[in-house]
């Protein structure tokens, strides 16, 4: 079947069957392809249908890898969309916590649901898992279904209980079934968790495509999954939990090891701790295994284990970190272990380490992004040497768009005041003003979200003013969407690179203007000297760009993108710091946010004037 047949629409736009033939040819002759093309563009759809017809003609199966759920819901639509022009089988999975029936009602923390389902799997406490093997040509129905038409999340979760049986394993039923399984990194990357995804999925590495979207997230996820930290105030909530759940040896195991971990913390002034003299500390005054123990002890919780689920006590959380650390630090890695204040943290300085052998041992990869401009440093802060290919998409974008730098405000660690909050807030309430439409406002933190959200808030008569708040379940994330989108004129304050500003499409007229507010660089941290050390030695010349200038502009310009992706949109986007203003961020800058600039100390009236100008609205 060819391109044209696996296009999950009528007609193609400028530029995707050019992108869907690249992927095919790509996927067909086994490449590792990095393609870059604008947000809104139609990525998913035109990879899906490249990849489709390049698996099915050399018998592959495809994994599509996302970041966020978000991301993984707008791939199943457009998965959904070609299933029903084309039959095929295909899977979405979640983690295991999203699934979860027995959890109802239960305040179980997400950082203690591995140990809490692990438990009562094990101990036959999980009547959903216990039916697997009994129904029979019930589960063979809702599993067919699963993977037939990919449904909803929630239209799983009730067809799963209609059987009385656990959502995760029938998603694990269709994935061994699927032609396309959608699921998030951790499946992938995860040294833990990928063999054993592609073990139950029956897949063969080198019998599968894979598709790794938003892939400019990926050293910062692989950061992630290999940086551990500890604090001591969670070292002194861990004893307490502890002794709560009548841990009471362990408990005082964990006050010794704060004894010993507070004395590396004063050792010296340097950031870098000697990581194998800790251990030979712990070892001559301990025992040679008493690390050890105490990590699989904390980490198992087996003395509290019925009390904490059959009865219904807390569930350990304190306990499984503290355990899950020295795990890491006991383990033989060779991870760094770093200080600040009163924090270790282990990492290890090359984080995307092997992630090229790791793709070339699949049939194909290919590798989306909306921005990898430069794509030499792109490549290289993955790793990717001179075996991987890059395909850009020249198309011009259809959309029309007025971008405005303000060079009178920035979020520079230093100028954070009251006094440039509030100037901050005067020109953000002159752009909402202007604009009938909703607005969406992006800032790098929570705390600068906070002190900018309240002072807007006050300015504004009459138009509802939304946050986006740390720790936002899936559902709370939804319900706010519709809240926005149910309200004309509100107005969304969120976090550059959170999960409103990447894969999220405000569609329709809900989004007429994007307020981007600072630059969202990393602080400086151990962690992140550590990191620069490793790349200077191996003779990168571009550190910073790649660690911290390039992956924040990168942020900013995904949240510029999401009220202008679709063909013939219009919107306003403005930058409100000094910092966008250099011939280095213009290079940087997607060329769609470069056809229309104006460039100035715009005052709080102006910017209203200019969005009232753009959308032609009386002054």
């Amino acid at each position: 079947m060819g391109i044209e047949a696996r296009f999950a629409y009528d007609d193609f736009r400028p530029g995707q069957r050019e992108l869907a033939q690249r992927v095919y040819e790509a996927c067909s002759g086994g490449e590792t392809l990095v393609a870059e093309a604008m947000s809104g563009f139609g990525k998913t759809a035109a990879v899906l249908c490249g990849t489709l017809s390049a698996a099915e003609e050399v018998g592959a199966r495809v994994v599509f890898t996302c970041r966020t759920k978000r991301q993984i819901n707008r791939v199943i639509e457009e998965v959904s969309r070609l299933q029903r022009r084309h039959p095929f089988k295909a899977a979405s999975m979640l983690s295991k916590f999203d699934y979860c029936l027995l959890r109802r009602g239960r305040p179980i923390p997400q950082g203690s649901f591995g140990w809490y389902c692990s438990f009562n799997v094990s101990n036959n406490l999980c009547s959903y898992f216990l039916n697997v093997p009994l129904l029979g040509a019930d589960l063979d129905e809702v599993v067919s279904g699963a993977s037939s038409s990919s449904p909803a999340h929630s239209e799983l979760l009730r067809a799963s209980e209609r059987i009385h049986v656990c959502p995760y394993e029938v998603t694990r039923l269709a994935m061994a079934q699927a032609r396309v399984a959608v699921v998030p990194y951790h499946y992938v990357f995860d040294a833990k968790g990928g063999p054993a995804f592609f073990q139950r999925a029956s897949m063969e590495k080198k019998g599968t495509i894979l598709v790794v979207d938003e892939a400019h997230n990926l050293r910062d996820f692989m950061r992630g999954l290999k940086t551990a930290t500890l604090t001591m105030e969670e070292v002194d909530g861990a004893s307490r939990e502890a002794e709560a759940l009548l841990m009471e040896e362990a408990a005082t195991s964990i006050r010794v090891l704060k004894r010993v971990l507070e004395r590396a913390l004063s050792s010296s002034s340097s950031w870098l701790v000697d990581r194998r003299a800790l251990l030979e500390q712990f070892r001559s005054e301990r025992g040679a295994s008493w690390l050890q123990n105490l990590a699989h002890e904390l980490e198992a919780c087996s003395a509290a284990a019925w009390g904490a689920v059959v009865y219904e006590r807390r569930m350990p959380s304190m306990v499984l970190r503290v355990g899950d650390f020295l795990a890491r630090l006991s383990s033989s890695d060779g991870a760094l272990l770093v200080k600040w204040e009163s924090t270790l943290g282990l990492i290890d300085p090359d984080p995307v380490k092997g992630l090229e052998e790791f793709f070339s041992g699949f049939r194909s990869s290919i590798l989306l992004s909306a921005t990898i401009n430069p794509s030499a440093l792109f490549s290289r802060s993955l790793g990717l040497g001179s075996g991987s290919s890059t395909y850009e998409v020249r198309t011009e974008a259809l959309v029309t768009v007025r971008t405005a730098i303000d060079t009178g405000v920035s979020t520079r660690y230093k100028a954070r005041t009251p006094e440039m909050f509030a100037r901050i807030a005067d020109k953000v309430a002159g752009i909402v003003s202007g604009t009938e439409t909703g607005v969406g406002v992006f800032v790098p933190s929570y705390s600068i979200l906070g002190a900018v959200s309240g002072m807007v808030e006050k300015r504004l008569a009459g138009r509802p003013v939304l946050h986006e708040v740390s720790g936002l379940s899936s559902q709370d994330a939804a319900d706010l969407f519709d809240m926005f989108r149910s309200v004309k004129g509100s107005v969304l304050f969120a976090v550059q690179g959170g999960r409103f500003s990447e894969g999220e499409d405000f569609g329709e007229d809900m989004m007429g203007a994007v307020v981007v507010i600072g630059l969202c660089l990393p602080p400086p941290s151990p962690l992140l000297y550590a990191e620069y050390a490793c790349l200077k030695r191996a003779g990168e010349t571009e550190s910073f760009l790649m660690l911290s200038r390039l992956p924040a502009l990168r942020k900013a310009f995904q949240a510029a993108g999401r009220h202008v992706r679709r063909p013939g949109k219009r919107g306003l986007v403005f930058f409100l710091d000094e910092r966008y203003n250099s011939d280095a961020v213009a290079d940087l800058m997607p060329s769609w946010l470069k056809k229309d600039v104006v460039v100035g100390d715009f005052s709080p009236a102006a910017l209203e004037g200019l969005s009232r100008e753009f959308w032609g609205a009386p002054g």
